[in-house]
């Protein structure tokens, strides 16, 4: 069955996703979400009313905050409501309440939240750092890193205590290292989640002016940098060709998350012509990953969209603000828009795949045990095509070429070292983190950087970090 229509008045739009229905039902399962996410956690639920399946399931909003948590799960009731489904929501301020005997945890947190990031980012400024996204790579990313890493790993002692049979779904940035930390410290299947790998098929169906059924893709690296390796079109291997059929296209990128936003592939073509592989993301989520782009020859390109500004005199930010559209699905006269659309999170098939062994293959993020990139480590955590049907994981082994190679290496072992700085409260893991990442480029500002860094954030910060 095929989604179509057009959005209603004043809605966000997204793409029109094809799918089917499903014909069997996951049963009676508790899934929670940890983090009251106004970007995810009412597209998990549209796409499971969409596509069926999930008529009894519990959903359970926990927050520490209570404001966005009863936000969140008005609208969820609401959206429930509205599509006359079973569906039961809950909510809590009590983790370990929310988490006993679930059978899926979604996670999307942000220790510290916009004040935690703003402090990370006026400490890149002191140092002239620019930050672009900030949540995968460049200090602000390790800033998150040390933040984030021990409360999901506490997390996940808890899960292995009180939910041991469920499954994990982690959209929290940083993706790699939050997703291979908790899948390293609980014995549950740990998946990350995000569409920037995803929206390549319909990047390429653009391109190729065909349905996105007919791409298919070998793609493998790490969260917001995989590599297209080959690009098939019916059949056919157009992977000689792939830049040139760019070239002759107006296709953009797009990211949609509450809307639907283009990106130039301005960068993306650059990245392509040096090492013969297409990577994911455009502008400045992919200019993090490299040392070429935010020089000061170059910056002008991406300035406006650059983030850490210093603000003189600025008081501390409060909670994030519940953007206008979900307050007005929320609690608004007319009925929640755009039910009729499938989004494009993809959460619903993993969830699918995992309760009833009917497979779904997509772009995931999981630890390399299989492994899935042959020449990356195999306790990396990588961003893989994988096939997922229960709880067997399978996916056919890429290669990477060298130069990509290299590149992902050097990246997942930036996530190993701000992994083990978080655990450990290791100055020389962390600052060896800064020494390999792009960003910096003065080796005798990473001590003090380091040190500014973890006094602007030491309300989130274990207290070992200060103990001497």
């Amino acid at each position: 069955m095929g989604a179509s229509g057009q959005s209603s008045s004043n809605q966000p739009v997204w793409p029109v996703e094809p799918y089917e229905r499903n014909t069997g039902s996951v049963g009676r399962r508790r899934i929670v979400f940890v983090g009251a996410s106004y970007k995810f956690c009412h597209k998990v639920l549209r796409d499971m009313l969409l596509v069926g399946g999930f008529d009894d399931v519990e959903l359970v909003v926990h927050d520490i905050d209570p404001e966005p948590m009863n936000i969140v799960a008005d609208l969820l009731e609401r959206i429930a409501r509205q599509q006359k489904s079973n569906v039961r929501v809950g909510r809590t301020l009590d983790r370990r309440q929310a988490l006993r005997d679930a059978d899926a945890v979604i996670l999307s947190i942000t220790t510290g939240g916009r004040e935690a990031d703003m402090r990370s980012w006026e400490v890149c400024a002191k140092y002239g750092i620019p930050v672009a996204v900030g949540d995968t790579m460049g200090p602000a990313a390790l800033a998150r890193c040390l933040r984030s890493v021990p409360v999901v790993c506490a997390m996940a002692r808890e899960m292995d205590e009180l939910c041991p049979q469920a499954v994990v779904l982690n959209f929290s940035n940083p993706m790699s290292v939050l997703t291979g930390a908790i899948a390293r410290h609980c014995r549950l299947p740990t998946f990350g989640l995000c569409h920037s790998a995803d929206e390549l098929w319909r990047f390429f169906s653009k391109v190729f002016g065909v349905p996105k059924a007919d791409i298919d893709l070998e793609v493998g690296g790490v969260n917001h940098q995989s590599f297209v390796t080959r690009v098939l079109v019916r059949g056919e291997d157009r992977t000689r060709d792939l830049l040139a059929a760019v070239e002759a296209s107006a296709a953009k990128l797009e990211d949609t998350v509450l809307e639907t936003r283009t990106h130039e592939v301005d960068l993306q073509k650059d990245i392509c012509r040096i090492l013969g592989v297409w990577p994911s993301t455009g502008h400045t989520h992919l200019a993090e990953f490299y040392h070429f782009f935010m020089t000061p020859r170059r910056i002008d390109r991406l300035r406006k969209d650059l983030r850490g500004t210093l603000i003189p005199g600025r008081q501390p930010f409060g909670r994030t603000p519940c953007p206008e559209i979900i307050r007005r699905w929320a609690y608004g006269p007319e009925p929640v828009g755009d039910l009729h659309l499938l989004t494009t999170e993809h959460a619903h098939e993993v969830l699918y795949a995992f309760f009833t062994g009917d497979p779904f293959t997509r772009v995931l993020n999981v630890l390399n045990t299989r492994p899935y990139i042959e020449n990356i480590a195999s306790d990396a955590c990588v961003e893989a095509r994988v096939t997922v049907a229960g709880r067997t994981v399978s996916g056919a082994p890429l290669r990477l070429p060298p130069a990509a190679q290299a590149l992902v290496q050097r990246w997942t072992t930036i996530h190993e070292l701000s992994m083990t700085a978080a655990l450990k409260c290791d100055r020389d893991a962390a600052r060896q983190a800064l020494f390999l990442d792009p960003h910096v480029t003065d080796l005798y500002d990473i001590d003090p950087m380091l040190e500014d860094m973890l006094q602007a954030l030491r309300p989130w910060l274990p207290g070992a970090w200060f103990d001497n």
